[in-house]
């Protein structure tokens, strides 16, 4: 166990270039959702157009999938104690299915392909039942968890999330490719992936994910042992009782479950607030920023979905989803990415006992800064773009120059690794 942080087993973290894939690809996911964006100007007239529906599994499928199962390969040996068989071939035979996939379902729901729409959610499948295979048996193998830290138990209900969510979307693409009648409204089974994708599995993920990597890397307070507790069981008791209350089509109670959804995202985001209000940094540096926006627009999406609750205005849900998918998450992966990344190649390198750089020699303060303004930037264009769909390709420029940034940044503490390791 690593003195300075006493939960955290580092000895057992996985050969490096199992997480650096996912995290290397997962940008390019982004600078395509970008280009579709840039050439398709009418994309954000309704949350059904062709055009949405790629931008979203691009970002959905392509960016966040990927940086969150890297992060996984890494979180589940050493905050869980879940050692993955093989890490490395369960990496390489994972991201490909993945890669595949997620391009395929972007391509076949842009083009209107039933053929590329099944293949995509087949292979996506796949990749993420071996990935989920391999992480229950680490898990079944692991020593029960100690300490008062609620991530091992939160990872494991995210991965459960992440498996009813790749049901739920394997089941839609069939229905859309090949016309499969469901016992239930498409548009419903569309609201139960897309809100067990966005609560179940990434609101899930992200609080687990921040258990730790707040406090650590933002020197703030812990959580409240309180709050820690009962927010992952709350959320996944509510997400349960409202996707009944929609089967059912319960109207009343749906409203109501919903609104306590809201609530719960709106605590997680309000808490980490107030931890950043009490960080003892001096002075808070471009992640810490970049974390606090996505906080800020995961409160902005809430107050969208509140109002989609009871106006049928095209705008909100769209609204919602541009700062549930680019402000929420991609801000916060982004901010996350920039800290996970030089971190473990400092660690790898103090591992394999070779003299490592200060972090910030392996990624400087500066670029990095410069890409998270274009993000806060990239994100304000989306916002005028939903309310001005004229400006589309201009927010679309952006989102593809922020995402091919931040895989220049990535690369950058890459070769700083390389060059330590071969001095």
């Amino acid at each position: 166990m690593s003195s300075a942080n006493p939960g955290l087993a580092y000895e057992d973290t996985p050969p490096l270039s199992a997480p650096l894939r996912f995290f290397l690809t997962a940008p390019l996911f982004g600078l395509v959702a970008g280009l579709v964006l840039l050439f398709d100007g009418d994309l954000l007239a309704s949350r059904w157009t062709p055009g949405a529906l790629a931008v979203v599994h691009l970002f959905a499928a392509g960016f966040m999938l990927h940086v969150m199962l890297g992060a996984l390969l890494q979180i589940l040996p050493v905050v869980a104690g879940a050692a993955f068989p093989a890490p490395l071939r369960i990496a390489g035979v994972t991201h490909v299915l993945l890669g595949l996939g997620a391009a395929g379902l972007a391509f076949g729901l842009g083009s209107g392909t039933p053929s590329a729409i099944i293949a995509g959610a087949v292979l996506l499948a796949a990749g993420l039942g071996l990935f989920l295979a391999a992480s229950l048996l680490g898990l079944a193998r692991a020593a029960p968890a100690q300490g008062a830290s609620r991530t091992p138990r939160d990872l494991r209900l995210a991965l459960g999330a992440l498996a009813l969510t790749t049901v739920l979307g394997v089941v839609l693409a069939v229905a859309l490719g090949r016309g499969l009648a469901l016992p239930v409204a498409l548009p419903t089974l569309v609201d139960l992936h897309a809100v067990w994708a966005w609560m179940g599995w990434g609101g899930l993920l992200l609080a687990a994910t921040s258990w730790v990597v707040v406090p650590m890397f933002q020197i703030t307070p812990a959580y409240p042992a309180g709050f820690t507790r009962f927010w992952a069981p709350a959320t996944l008791v509510v997400l349960v009782s409202w996707s009944a209350s929609l089967v059912a089509d319960i109207g009343w109670l749906k409203l109501v479950l919903s609104a306590l959804l809201l609530a719960l995202a709106s605590g997680f985001a309000l808490q980490t607030i107030k931890l950043q209000r009490n960080s003892r940094r001096s002075t808070p540096d471009a992640p810490f920023r970049a974390f606090r926006l996505s906080m800020l627009a995961l409160l902005g999406s809430l107050v969208a979905l509140l109002v989609s609750l009871v106006s049928d205005a095209p705008q909100w849900p769209i609204l919602a989803g541009v700062l549930v998918l680019h402000g929420t998450f991609a801000g916060a992966i982004s901010a996350m990415l920039y800290k996970i990344v030089p971190f473990l190649t400092w660690l790898h390198l103090t591992q394999a006992r070779i003299r490592a750089p200060n972090m910030k020699k392996l990624l400087p303060d500066a670029p990095v800064r410069k890409q998270l303004r274009l993000h806060a930037a990239a994100l304000a264009a989306l916002i005028v773009a939903v309310l001005l769909p004229v400006t589309t390709p201009l927010a679309g420029l952006l989102v593809a120059v922020e995402f091919g940034w931040l895989l220049a940044n990535l690369l950058r503490a890459v070769r700083a690794w390389h060059q330590a390791a071969n001095a």
